[in-house]
C-alpha cells in the first residue's frame, strides 16, 4: 500500500459526547467490562502483589456505587487547586472508561474522601501517578502517593518486584519484527532496511518502521539499582485502574516482552505514543479497530487500513512468539479515551511544551546579576510535584 494514497472512508455513527475521537468515526465504547450489573470479585493474587486489591464487594451494585461517587464529584468546591479545572472531567471520564474494577476502586477512593483537599489528592494522583507517565513516556516526571494508606502499601508491595535490566530491548525489537514479519501492522509496509536487504523486491512497499511499547519502556527500566520512590507509585496505580495486567503476570521485568510491543510506521508510533492512535478490541479474537482522536493528523491516515481495521498475526515459523496482548492494548486504549475525554492530555502537553522551552532557552535565562526568573522555572520544572 502507498502512503500517498488518497483513501475514501465512510461515514459511520457520531462520537460520543464525551469523547474527543474525531468527527466520523464510531465512538462506540466497548461495552463487555462495562454492562454488568454487579460488582466483580477481587481477583486471585500474584506472587509479590497479594496486598493490592480492586476493593471489590458483592455486596453492592456498581450502578449505585459509580452514581454516588459522581454525586461526589458534583459537590467539589474550586479553591484555586492546581488543574482542578479538570477534576470533574478527568475522574468522570475514569468512572467511564476504566474496566470495571478500576471504576470500582476509583469510585471507593472518591467516597472515602472527606474534604474537597482529599479529592483534588485523589485527582492528582490519578493524573500524575497514571495519566502522566503513559502519555509522557520517556519524560523524567515526580508522582503524587495516593493519599490512602493501604494504597501506599500497596506500591511497597509493588517494589519488591522492580529489577528489570535494559539489555533485552535489542532482543525485544528484533523478535518483535521478526514475528510481524518485518511489516508495519497498521499499513503492511516493509521495514525499509529489510527491503533494501532482499534486493527491492517488485511491488513491495517500503516504509521506516519501529517498534512500539505498549507500556512505555520507562516503566520497567533504571539507570541505578535503587528503585526510585515514584516508580513504585505508577506500578500501584497502572494494577489498581487495571487489574488485568496483573492476572496476566505482566510485571516490570515483562517490559520487553513480546506482547507489549507492535511494530509500525514511525509516523504512526508518534500517535499511538500520544494517544492520537489506539487500537479497540472487535469480537474477533487478533481484531482492532484503529481509533482517531484529535491529535491524529490527515497524512497519518494514509498509513491505514481502507476500512479501519488491522487483524495482528504471527508470520510463518515465529508461533513461538506472543502477539501483542489484548489487555495492553486495551489498557493504551481506555487511557486515551480518558485522556482525550478530560483535557487531561492538553495539561501534559502543554507543560511538557513549556519545559522544553524553557531548557533550550535556560543558557539565557539564568542571568550573572542574580535577577533570575527562578519562579517560572521551578514552577513549570516542578509542576507536577506541589499540588497548591
Amino acid at each position: 500500500m502507498s502512503p500517498s494514497k488518497k483513501r475514501k472512508r465512510s461515514s459511520p455513527p457520531p462520537p460520543s459526547r464525551r469523547s474527543a475521537r474525531l468527527k466520523g468515526q464510531d465512538a462506540t465504547a466497548s461495552s463487555s467490562s462495562s454492562s454488568r450489573p454487579t460488582v466483580p470479585p477481587p481477583p486471585h493474587p500474584r506472587r509479590g502483589l497479594s496486598v493490592l486489591s480492586t476493593d471489590t464487594e458483592n455486596s453492592q451494585t456498581m450502578p449505585k456505587l459509580l452514581s454516588d461517587a459522581v454525586q461526589r464529584i458534583s459537590t467539589y468546591s474550586a479553591q484555586g487547586r492546581q488543574h482542578e479545572d479538570k477534576l470533574k472531567p478527568a475522574l468522570e471520564a475514569c468512572l467511564e472508561w476504566l474496566p470495571d474494577e478500576g471504576k470500582v476502586s476509583v469510585a471507593r477512593d472518591i467516597l472515602a474522601t472527606t474534604t474537597d483537599e482529599d479529592l483534588h489528592q485523589v485527582f492528582f494522583n490519578l493524573l500524575t501517578a497514571l495519566v502522566m507517565p503513559m502519555k509522557t513516556r520517556s519524560h523524567a516526571g515526580s508522582v503524587t502517593s495516593s493519599p490512602h494508606p493501604h494504597r501506599q502499601a500497596a506500591e511497597e508491595a509493588v517494589a519488591s518486584t522492580l529489577d528489570q535490566p535494559p539489555e533485552r530491548e535489542n532482543r525485544f525489537r528484533n523478535d518483535c519484527l521478526r514475528r510481524d514479519d518485518y511489516r508495519s501492522v497498521a499499513s503492511g509496509l516493509l521495514d525499509h532496511d529489510t527491503y533494501l536487504e532482499r534486493g527491492r523486491p517488485q511491488g513491495v512497499g517500503s516504509a521506516r518502521l519501529t517498534v512500539a511499547h505498549i507500556v512505555p519502556f520507562s516503566y520497567g527500566s533504571w539507570s541505578t539499582a535503587t528503585v526510585q520512590p515514584h516508580t513504585s507509585t505508577i506500578w500501584e496505580a497502572l494494577l489498581r485502574c487495571f487489574p488485568d495486567i496483573r492476572r496476566i503476570g505482566f510485571t516490570p521485568e515483562s517490559i520487553n516482552d513480546v506482547r507489549n510491543g507492535m511494530t509500525m510506521d514511525v509516523a504512526l508510533h508518534i500517535s499511538f505514543d500520544s494517544f492520537a492512535l489506539a487500537f479497540k478490541s472487535t469480537d474477533t479474537p487478533n481484531m482492532y479497530e484503529c481509533m482517531k482522536f484529535r491529535g491524529f493528523t490527515t497524512s497519518d491516515a494514509n498509513y491505514l487500513p481502507d476500512n479501519g481495521v488491522i487483524v495482528l498475526k504471527q508470520a510463518p515459523g515465529t508461533e513461538d512468539l506472543p502477539l501483542p496482548s489484548p489487555v495492553l492494548l486495551d489498557c493504551h486504549y481506555r487511557l486515551a479515551e480518558i485522556l482525550n475525554a478530560s483535557g487531561m492530555g492538553d495539561v501534559i502537553d502543554e507543560h511538557w511544551r513549556r519545559w522544553e522551552e524553557l531548557k533550550a532557552t535556560v543558557q539565557h535565562t539564568l542571568r550573572s546579576d542574580g535577577d533570575s526568573d527562578l519562579g517560572n522555572l521551578l514552577r513549570t520544572a516542578l509542576w507536577h510535584r506541589v499540588r497548591t
